[in-house]
């Protein structure tokens, strides 16, 4: 028996790339898998024509012509992230992953009610979640906190605190992260 996926028009995360160079070849090869809707700055055309990967949706300050098949150019004055993610909600993406070294959840905030954001920078896979938590991990295994105000007070459950911004998982199984002040908080954990 074979299994058939029928994938709607923007059901798939679109990948946002701001910095080629915080993403391995691997890493990237798995965001593409899905044949996601790609997202780029003019910048870097140059790096994904020469690794022979297709774009959708380049964003420029300056005109230039479409040198692919259905290459949507979009013009933008300042800030091509919050640009581009204000495109993708407009037109109604559900989801984005963004490879960045942008990890402020203030510079996010405005966003996450209307599309799931899930950030990758340098091996790191960051995403936002709410109070109650809950996730399964191996021992041993380690998650960060990346990014939370200075006052908020993280109550969890199954991780052991090994500095700062970092926690371990006590045994396998599940680990629970509560808070109160905050509707998000943004944690990492390496990429499998």
């Amino acid at each position: 028996m074979s299994s058939h996926h029928i994938v709607r028009e923007n059901q798939e995360p679109a990948l946002l790339i701001e910095d080629l160079s915080l993403i391995d070849e691997e890493d990237l090869g798995q965001l593409l898998e899905w044949n996601p809707t790609i997202v780029i700055e003019e910048e870097t055309i140059d790096l994904l024509d020469a690794r022979g990967y297709k774009f959708d949706i380049v964003f420029t300050k300056n005109y230039i012509s479409g040198s692919q098949e259905n290459l949507k150019v979009i013009s933008y004055g300042n800030d091509f992230l919050k640009v581009a993610i204000e495109y993708l909600i407009a037109h109604h993406y559900k989801a984005v992953n963004i490879v960045t070294e942008q990890l402020d959840i203030d510079y996010y905030s405005p966003y996450l009610e209307q599309i799931n954001i899930v950030l990758f920078s340098k091996g790191i896979r960051y995403y936002y979640v709410t109070t109650g938590f809950t996730k399964w991990k191996p021992a041993g295994e380690r998650i960060q906190i990346a990014s939370a105000p200075v006052n908020e007070q993280i109550v969890h459950t199954g991780l052991i605190k090994i500095n700062e911004n970092e926690y371990e998982v006590e045994n396998d199984g599940l680990f629970v992260l509560q808070f109160s002040q905050e509707k998000y908080i943004l944690i990492g954990e390496k990429i499998a």
